[in-house]
């Protein structure tokens, strides 16, 4: 016998379900591949459809950042960042490093 809380969760999922715009019935299933879900110039989807390509995606606050923050945004990012690949990021060697811990 199902308590009141289990009944009336019940209830609830049954009431709320209906409200899902992602319905297998409809034949709108949300997958990688739906357009809520793949960055197309919106602020809905994330990624590309791609398998595992992370690189490209992104929603357009993403890419180009919002407008209550300058500077926000991926290209904005890449544009001001000091690595690049002809630059890249390196850790110091041990010999740049030998005098830095010396007791004064």
């Amino acid at each position: 016998m199902a308590s009141k809380l289990e009944e009336l969760g019940k209830q609830f999922r049954t009431d709320n379900i209906i409200k899902n715009t992602y319905q297998n019935g409809e034949g709108n299933e949300y997958g990688a591949k739906h357009p809520n879900a793949k960055a197309n110039g919106d602020n809905k989807g994330k990624g590309t459809g791609n398998f595992l390509d992370t690189y490209n995606g992104g929603s357009i606050n993403d890419e180009l950042g919002s407008s209550n923050e300058p500077g926000s945004g991926r290209i904005a990012n890449i544009a001001k960042n000091k690595y690049s690949a002809e630059k890249p990021y390196e850790t110091p060697s041990t010999d740049d490093n030998k005098n830095q811990f010396k007791a004064k």
